[in-house]
């Protein structure tokens, strides 16, 4: 409906009506145009001019190769310290495995190639303001082990982290990891609060955490930073008063 149409051998406009009608236009004019036209375009500099050869579009690339990932992970989820913790891909290295990106690019463009660098949250292999304590309140309707628990939690902790889940630069936020956990662990848990390691941080300093444009956040956590609670008390949550 509303769509306007050219006739070519009656040389008209008709536009179709709702029902299906067509109804002639007189407010369209159609113009015999070109056609088999080559265009061809030459710049010259002029002589008061420079041209700059020098690339003007930079394009940095932030890149996790797939072997990296696996031996961050194995050294990550490692609790005899057996495992060395890997080196990341320099910026060179990166730039011979995936060379074939150059030619891609424009010849005004220049490419950055940069390594992913990971953030650990919660466990020992965390920096020392990111260390933090999972206290969880059982639920008292179902008979669960508290060794059953704290494996449960890292796994769904884990199962959360995935790189998979994860963007260069995005954030935590531990209500939504609160909102995944009591989902993965109902009916096992009732309460789940983090708590930082760190005595001089306040209480909810790591329900946010900012990564940096190269970073992916990652889970250093075991079983050792999950303690089982009877109640949410000001003690279990290290706040004292003024």
């Amino acid at each position: 409906s509303n769509t306007v149409f050219y006739a070519y051998n009656e040389n008209a406009f008709y536009i179709l009506g709702s029902t299906g009608e067509l109804t002639l236009r007189t407010d369209f004019v159609a113009h015999i145009g070109r056609q088999g036209l080559y265009f061809q375009y030459r710049h010259n500099s002029p002589n008061n001019r420079r041209i700059d050869p020098s690339p003007n579009n930079i394009m940095d690339l932030y890149i996790l190769t797939k072997a990296y990932n696996t031996a961050y992970s194995a050294w990550i989820r490692d609790t005899s310290n057996k495992v060395s913790k890997p080196t990341a891909p320099t910026t060179e290295e990166l730039r011979t495995e995936f060379s074939t990106l150059d030619d891609l690019k424009a010849m005004s463009d220049t490419v950055i190639f940069n390594g992913a660098k990971f953030k650990p949250l919660f466990g020992n292999k965390a920096d020392p303001v990111l260390r933090a304590t999972f206290k969880i309140v059982k639920n008292p309707n179902v008979t669960v082990s508290d060794n059953d628990v704290k494996s449960q939690v890292i796994a769904a902790i884990n199962s959360y982290f995935d790189v998979t889940n994860w963007d260069f630069g995005e954030s935590f936020f531990f209500s939504e990891l609160s909102a995944y956990l009591h989902n993965k662990l109902v009916p096992n848990v009732s309460s789940i609060i983090i708590v930082p390691s760190n005595n001089n941080a306040q209480f909810g300093s790591l329900y946010q955490v900012n990564a940096e444009p190269n970073e992916i956040i990652v889970s250093s956590a075991t079983v050792d930073n999950v303690e089982i609670i009877s109640a949410i008390t000001a003690s279990m949550l290290n706040i004292t008063s003024q």
